[in-house]
């Protein structure tokens, strides 16, 4: 399949490290508003054309999908130029800061009989993968609540939304930079409970930081149960804490690492349940320092290792003419929910 980029920034090097190492996908271009950007890129990467203007890259080279990669203020008009030309589109996240355009797009996309397909990485980390697995084969039981609780410093003086120099494009969207993240909390809601029924969220500030909030914690009701989300910029060491609970199974992971530890309802007496469990955690623990360790240390795409996953079953599945891993209802529906998280944010 024929690849092309808009966008050489951070979180581009992933996506092109992974199309670089997929044997039946060619990148033909790399688009960026700095030619140099977009050149390094192509060097680096194998990409065979630099591009300045993602429209004329997207006219000249017709693609098959089409990455955009930049700020999300400029997804909107990118997308809906790489779908009108009937490219599948994969696109990070948010997919755009006003959900009514999520809605446009979608429907664009159904109606080109094309894909959007958004970044929700996380929810294809080595640790949800197999959570769900666990659910699907029905060992795991029903999930009854989800927990999550990312910890992240968006207030040090390396921070981006910190940088006086440069401003980053979410100190002005309503609850500043948080609402960056707030998509990798719904998606991961939505994963293991699907659409959402309702949700109350709080927002709060802790430190003289100059942003507008720096604590976002939410609670969402689904058909299926509950959830307990949460960003905080105070709180360390920095983590990506996810607990889902099942009827028979409980699951606790940190996303930024390689730590998975599963507890099960086991025969026999609750005291020697209690510690096999505890056992198997201190096991899971230690392999997952080592794990971890290495996981940073071996060139690889670390934490972003679901980036690689979820573009490598995108593609597959593209070409079996099947539909991908993340539908257009899913995005509508984790941009639904993450909408919702916003200050005056819709609640249902």
């Amino acid at each position: 399949m024929r690849a092309a980029l808009i966008g050489a920034g951070h979180i581009a090097r992933q996506h092109l490290a992974c199309l670089g190492a997929m044997p039946h996908v060619e990148i033909e271009g790399v688009c960026d508003v700095s030619r140099a950007r977009a050149e390094c890129a192509c060097e680096r990467f194998g990409a065979q054309a630099p591009f300045t203007d993602a429209k004329a890259m997207i006219r000249s080279l017709k693609p098959d999908v089409v990455h955009v990669t930049t700020p999300p203020q400029f997804h909107f008009d990118l997308v809906m130029e790489a779908l009108a030309a009937g490219a599948h589109v994969i696109v990070e996240k948010p997919a755009a800061l006003d959900f009514k355009q999520v809605l446009e797009m979608a429907g664009a996309a159904r109606a080109g009989g094309v894909a959007l397909v958004e970044n929700y990485n996380y929810a294809f980390s080595d640790a949800c993968l197999r959570i769900r697995e666990l659910i699907q084969s029905g060992e795991f039981g029903e999930v009854t609540h989800v927990d999550v609780l990312l910890c992240h410093d968006i207030l040090g003086p390396d921070s981006p939304f910190r940088d006086p120099d440069l401003k980053h494009p979410f100190i002005d969207v309503p609850g500043g930079p948080i609402v960056d993240f707030v998509t990798h909390l719904a998606s991961l809601v939505h994963a293991f409970l699907g659409e959402f029924r309702r949700c109350e969220t709080s927002w709060t500030k802790r430190a003289d930081s100059g942003l507008p909030y720096d604590e976002f914690r939410a609670l969402v009701e689904t058909n299926a149960g509950s959830a307990h989300v949460a960003f905080s910029s105070n709180t360390r060491p920095e983590a990506f804490w996810l607990r889902v609970y099942g009827t028979r199974m409980q699951a606790v992971a940190n996303l930024f690492e390689t730590r998975l530890t599963l507890s099960r309802v086991e025969s026999g007496h609750k005291a020697a349940t209690a510690f096999r469990n505890a056992w198997k955690e201190a096991g899971a623990v230690r392999r997952s320092a080592f794990g971890t360790l290495l996981m940073k240390l071996d060139g690889g795409p670390g934490t972003y290792k679901g980036v690689w996953e979820l573009i490598a079953q995108t593609y597959r599945r593209l070409e079996a003419g099947r539909e991908p891993p993340i539908s257009g209802a899913d995005v509508i529906a984790v941009n639904r929910l993450a909408t919702s998280f916003r200050p005056g944010g819709r609640t249902g």
